[in-house]
């Protein structure tokens, strides 16, 4: 699947994609990034929250090397975009089929591509509230050894639009976030070991990301002068 062609294929796509999305930011955000530590190079767990459709692209822009994102199957097909999405490396979610999607992350991170994770899964259903944590990132980050580079997203509720679609019969939702003030908060590497396998501890360490990750957003929240 992950033939070298596909993946010169993928890197091209990944970062002429990166550069539109800065040049977008400049132009219609206001953005506001701190960071506890600098990102490392080499392959990393990004996790976040995900209050925006818009959420991935600004990740893929900020992760300092190529990256894949963990994407609902669904938008894979929308004409044109989601076949950008399948040329660029990003990875397919299907219900019901989650083990497929961590060991095609699983397999990206040890060749050394950076793996994107929304902890809830999905869009966030309220802003400045986290909700049930996923525990996919977790299990990654045992399983290859990779760390953990936790990141608040921050927005303002009314510069949302939300838009709905029909894609193949499925409805979907897309809360896009087109123009305001945007803000990243980006926390310290986490390194994580022990087995993959214990998932007392995976719900545990998970629901601690969570409260990690809600931290960074109120902090971004504060800086831009949001409600949370």
């Amino acid at each position: 699947m992950y033939t070298e062609p596909a993946l010169q294929i993928s890197r091209i796509l990944y970062y002429a994609g990166g550069k539109l999305v800065k040049a977008y930011s400049k132009l219609m955000f206001r953005m506001s990034v701190n960071s506890h530590s600098l990102i490392p190079t080499g392959a990393k767990i990004i996790v976040a929250n995900h209050p925006t459709t818009t959420d991935p692209f600004i990740l893929t822009s900020i992760s300092n090397g190529q990256a894949a994102v963990l994407i609902k199957d669904v938008l894979f097909d929308v004409p044109v975009f989601g076949k950008y999405l399948q040329m660029a490396g990003h990875i397919p979610v299907r219900t019901g089929m989650g083990r497929e999607a961590f060991e095609r992350a699983l397999t990206l991170l040890k060749r050394g591509i950076t793996v994107i994770v929304f902890i809830e899964g999905d869009l966030s259903k309220f802003i400045h509230k986290i909700g049930k944590p996923r525990t996919g990132a977790i299990r990654l980050a045992m399983a290859s050894g990779k760390p953990i580079i936790p990141i608040g997203i921050s927005v303002k509720n009314k510069n949302i639009k939300s838009i709905k679609s029909v894609i193949k019969g499925v409805h979907e939702l897309g809360k896009w976030y087109l123009n305001g003030p945007y803000a990243l908060t980006i926390g310290k590497s986490i390194s994580l070991k022990g087995d993959a396998g214990n998932r007392t501890r995976i719900k545990n360490l998970s629901s601690w990301l969570r409260r990690k990750i809600s931290g960074l957003e109120k902090e971004g929240a504060l800086r831009l002068n949001l409600k949370t």
